[in-house]
């Protein structure tokens, strides 16, 4: 058997062209990273500052589009980064602001052009599953964020990441981890994270809706995960999970 490198150990989750063209077109993947970036906005305004215009930093940010969605919920205020490591995503990501820009680079070793950059938010978003070492990249959100920072990660539930992958809902292969909440909110502390927190999201029957091009409201979604996560025995009917924490 070929000796596997470490630049195929870094690449082997990385997208490509077929799935920014479905970030595009496909109503669920475009509903799922609505999704995703909407949670990440309400984690932060949990943990973080109210200011007046904000750095954020997208970690595995593909065609960039999440990383305008967060652009909208921060209301245009700010600088909006994101990292990419793929140039059939890079070069798939639509005309972006002056306030937007996305680099190339590898997300457990962030390019040097960000090193002096302090930020209010970073997020991993349905990123630290495809990684082999998911923890560089928590530590790299730890280096970039100034004291009080926000770090958002979010990946599938494991259980729920077999169902799809078994059903061809998901393109499986790319999944370099099985992760859980509770796996990543102790890399976040191993990284030095505090106030570490997490929770379900995506409740299942809601989630699956877009597969069906029934696009539920993202304020409506995240109220009927709030009043399913009520009930424990629900917790298991969620898609994704959703860790949060802050740099002290």
């Amino acid at each position: 058997m070929p000796r596997t490198t470490d630049k195929a150990k870094r690449t082997a989750g990385v997208m490509d062209a077929a799935y920014a063209r479905g970030r595009r077109e496909t109503p669920h993947l475009i509903w799922r990273y609505r999704m995703r970036a909407f949670e990440a906005a309400a984690a932060y305004s949990e943990l973080g500052e109210r200011l007046k215009s904000y750095r954020v930093l997208e970690l595995g940010a593909a065609d960039g589009l999440t990383l305008l969605e967060l652009r909208n919920f921060f209301g245009h205020r700010g600088i909006f980064d994101g990292v990419e490591l793929s140039d059939s995503l890079l070069a798939a990501a639509p005309p972006l602001p002056g306030d937007t820009k996305l680099l190339k680079g590898d997300v457990m070793s962030l390019p040097e052009a960000l090193t002096q950059t302090s930020y209010d938010l970073v997020t991993a978003l349905a990123v630290l599953e495809h990684l082999p070492e998911p923890l560089l990249c928590v530590r790299e959100a730890y280096r970039m964020l100034r004291p009080g920072g926000v770090f958002v990660a979010t990946c599938p539930n494991p259980r729920w990441d077999r169902i799809a992958g078994a059903l061809k809902l998901v393109a499986d292969e790319h999944h370099e981890q099985r992760l859980t909440m509770e796996g990543i909110a102790q890399m976040c502390r191993t990284a030095g994270f505090q106030h570490v927190r997490g929770r379900p999201f995506m409740w299942a029957p809601v989630g699956l809706l877009p597969y069906a091009k029934i696009s539920v409201p993202l304020p409506l979604a995240a109220s009927l995960d709030a009043f399913a996560r009520r009930l424990a025995f629900m917790h298991c009917t969620f898609v994704n999970q959703l860790v949060y924490a802050q740099r002290p």
